[in-house]
């Protein structure tokens, strides 16, 4: 196989609502892929189950959906709200692999989208025997962190995504800048034309579709932002630290899971 058609090693799909988008986002995946996770969050109604066969069922009478055949292997794993960053950080170490493809379930792949994510990412990891200090780290698709390929390197240099900015943004913000300071590479794709959400929303699907959850998220959007201030000494975009909580000799790397931070930001 040409190194640039070799298959996704993993593509991992966070799932907290709108089965409908779920599936939208499957039945795009047109390149070969050796293991599709689904990460179910939260307990709703809306919950994923498969039987074999290469079938996605949804329990809320929905018909079975065919998984593509270019899909290996279809795993589904299901828990209370991780958030987006602890959703992330599971796929990433339940599944080793050079690199992951994560992606919002409310993505539509266009023909071809994979094919180039797959041709970039595994360009630039055959760039890390030679300098890995300048190897790709993440690679995002056209809308940010809606859809992103992120390496091995990657974590290496810039560690996991802090679960502490929870359940969801500036997660990526964190991640970015932190792989400003380790000298990790991110760069886009370009070229790329898949879609995120649908008609009616423009943008992200998640929040919009459910009215309590816009409302609770407002509290939680708030005190992930005292949070990232806390940490870097500034807002995204306008940090100032060079450390965590400006501690000198604590690597970009680093975070600490404060359970009490949890609670108060628990969906």
């Amino acid at each position: 196989m040409n190194e640039f058609m070799k298959p996704i090693p993993v593509l991992g799909i966070p799932h907290f609502n709108r089965p409908d988008l779920l599936v939208r986002c499957i039945a795009s995946i047109d390149t070969p892929v050796d293991t599709l996770v689904v990460i179910q969050q939260g307990k709703r109604e809306d919950q994923l189950f498969s039987v074999g066969g290469g079938l996605l069922y949804i329990a809320t009478g929905l018909s079975a959906v065919e998984v593509p055949k270019c899909v290996g292997m279809l795993v589904i794993i299901t828990h209370p709200n991780a958030g987006c960053a602890g959703a992330w950080n599971e796929i990433i170490k339940l599944f080793p692999a050079p690199w992951w493809l994560i992606t919002n379930n409310d993505i539509e792949f266009k023909p071809g989208d994979l094919a180039k994510m797959v041709h970039f990412v595994e360009s630039g990891n055959r760039e890390i025997a030679k300098a890995e200090t300048d190897s790709l780290a993440m690679a995002y698709g056209n809308h940010g962190a809606s859809w992103f390929g992120i390496t091995a390197h990657g974590v290496r240099a810039v560690g996991l995504f802090d679960e502490n900015i929870y359940p969801v943004y500036l997660e990526d913000c964190d991640w970015d800048y932190r792989a400003k300071l380790a000298g990790a590479r991110v760069m886009t794709v370009e070229g790329l034309l898949a879609k995120h959400g649908d008609e009616k929303s423009g943008g992200s699907c998640t929040i919009r579709s459910d009215e309590a959850i816009a409302r609770r998220n407002m509290e939680t959007h708030g005190g992930s932002f005292v949070y990232y201030r806390q940490k870097w000494g500034g807002t995204n975009g306008h940090e100032v630290f060079k450390t965590p909580f400006d501690m000198p000799g604590v690597p970009v790397t680093h975070w600490s899971f404060d359970p009490a931070r949890r609670a108060r930001q628990q969906w």
